[in-house]
């Protein structure tokens, strides 16, 4: 294969350099202009022109380029596209040309979305093909049902952990956030040691007619079982050796997870053997009871105490001696029990759990830290199992969960001929402006960015908010609500430390540093 990559004088070595980092025959044509921003798809056409008499597979220009490539397309007879807008990114888009490029939007646009359509392609595929069975089957009754099984990726279950003691109103928010970043289903965590049985009956169906998914009820207590099964639960969390003969005639079109304990008798085991024996036993008796959609939890426990090791080797001797029957990979067990950014975190116990078999993923974000967790599973499990389809690592999918490091470097400006001025340390003192003064907070559960003012003589009292810093920024000045440039410049660092925080989940104060410890 072999492609034209075009570009203007300022951009040449960094294109080249970038090219030949790729395994594509490349040749750089450089055209007469400083940025390469400032071509346009006629004047490429009428340069290439009386320039290349190569054939050449594909011509790429840059990304920043405005227009419709048809016009290159059509007068040299070669198919053109766009590439990156920026240099750095041309290896990554040369090594994947099987990616379909776009003649109107920047190849990395494309790239990004790529991998999304692809995922949502074989998935839609996998359930027009699949037939039910102990391996997969599908779970929602009066919503879309969910497929789940060991051939399809992991379904994000996510847990509103003590929902009986929330308002239906609140139950509700949580229920529709949690759709909106990921869960393909929603649980219901009952409250230990209570019975709540007739919250339960409430909150189920309103889940189900408000979100549209399907719900699970999260207890060991028979009577909140029956209620939510009543209610129309579609999954049980959870039955195990003390409970599963109580629960025996539930309705067999229900799913049920099994847990290799006895929580009545105080009964939990502790080896990998032991666990795995005892799931086995149990998935004996559910079969025999009738029950069709059973899942299997060996347990996933956090790291050092008491130890995630041996519970992944639960997970592995487990899929050992069963090679069909689904299993659930409580990955808010370990996320909730690590002072650790939940992003890397989710994403390995997700790759591990796709590794290892699992079919649901089980998560909160009941904390501060875990915020987030629903969304940074399921992007991952669709990376894992795009990855997993390809047999292929984790990288260059059209998709990627880097939130706080880049995958490239963006080359730096020359300043070898410029003068050098270094700052200092910034000056602490402080001069009010006399417009008056600014309160900024974030909203994680709205998305939003909030601003209040209020003026120095306290006449004007209004909030502004939105989900970016420069437009909230344009807003106050154009409102003529600051006068000072140095608060103008303060204020546009904290805006933009505020929208920083939204995006990672990360709590904001004003005039904190956001990258100090807590």
């Amino acid at each position: 294969m072999k492609v034209l990559l075009v570009t203007g004088r300022l951009a040449r070595e960094s294109v080249e350099k970038a090219a030949s980092q790729s395994g594509i025959d490349v040749d750089v044509i450089e055209l007469p202009v400083s940025v390469a921003a400032f071509l346009s798809p006629e004047m490429i056409a009428e340069q290439l022109k009386s320039r290349v008499c190569k054939d050449y597979d594909f011509i790429i220009v840059p990304g920043l380029v405005k227009g419709d490539t048809s016009i290159v397309e059509d007068e040299m007879k070669i198919p053109t596209f766009k590439g990156p807008k920026y240099a750095s990114d041309i290896p990554m888009i040369l090594n994947n040309l099987e990616v379909p490029l776009s003649k109107l939007y920047p190849a990395d646009y494309i790239f990004k979305k790529s991998g999304v359509e692809e995922y949502k392609r074989i998935v839609s595929q996998l359930e027009k093909n699949t037939i039910e069975s102990s391996r997969n089957f599908k779970l929602g009754k009066e919503v879309k049902p969910v497929y789940m099984g060991l051939d399809f990726p992991p379904r994000i279950l996510a847990e509103i952990v003590d929902a009986p003691k929330l308002t239906l109103e609140k139950v509700f928010s949580i229920a529709e956030y949690y759709k909106n970043s990921g869960a393909s289903m929603i649980d219901i965590g009952a409250i230990t040691g209570e019975d709540n049985s007739s919250r339960i009956r409430e909150i189920v169906p309103t889940i189900k007619e408000k979100c549209s998914l399907p719900v699970s009820i999260d207890s060991l207590l028979p009577s909140e079982i029956e209620a939510g099964v009543e209610a129309g639960a579609d999954l049980v969390l959870s039955l195990d050796h003390g409970n599963i003969k109580e629960l025996k005639s539930l309705p067999k079109d229900v799913g049920i997870v099994l847990l290799p304990t006895n929580v009545r008798e105080g009964h939990l085991p502790n080896t990998a053997n032991e666990r795995v024996e005892s799931l086995l036993s149990l998935y004996k008796n559910a079969e025999r009871f009738g029950f069709k959609k059973i899942i299997v939890d060996p347990l996933l426990e956090s790291p050092i105490n008491p130890g995630i090791a041996k519970s992944l080797e639960s997970y592995i001797l487990f899929r050992k001696s069963n090679q069909s029957v689904p299993m659930m990979f409580g990955v808010g067990n370990v996320t909730e029990f690590m002072d650790i950014d939940s992003v890397g975190v989710n994403g390995l116990l997700a790759c591990l759990g796709i590794e290892l078999g699992a079919s649901l993923l089980l998560t909160t974000e009941h904390s501060v830290k875990t915020r987030h967790s629903v969304y940074e599973l399921e992007k991952t499990v669709m990376m894992a199992f795009l990855a997993s389809k390809k047999d292929k690592p984790l990288k260059d999918l059209g998709l990627n969960l880097l939130k706080s490091k880049s995958k490239t470097e963006y080359e730096e400006p020359s300043i070898e001929k410029v003068e050098v001025i270094e700052t200092g340390t910034p000056d602490a003192s402080y001069t009010p402006d006399p417009e008056g003064y600014f309160k900024i907070w974030v909203n994680h559960k709205e998305g939003k960015l909030y601003v209040s003012f209020s003026s120095s003589n306290s006449d004007r009292e209004l909030v502004l908010r939105g989900v970016s810093a420069e437009a909230l920024g344009k807003k106050i000045i154009s409102l003529g609500l600051i006068s000072r440039l140095d608060h103008a410049l303060y204020l546009g660092r904290e805006l933009s430390k505020a929208e920083t925080c939204l995006q990672l989940g990360k709590s904001y104060a004003q005039d904190m540093d956001i990258f100090g410890e807590d």
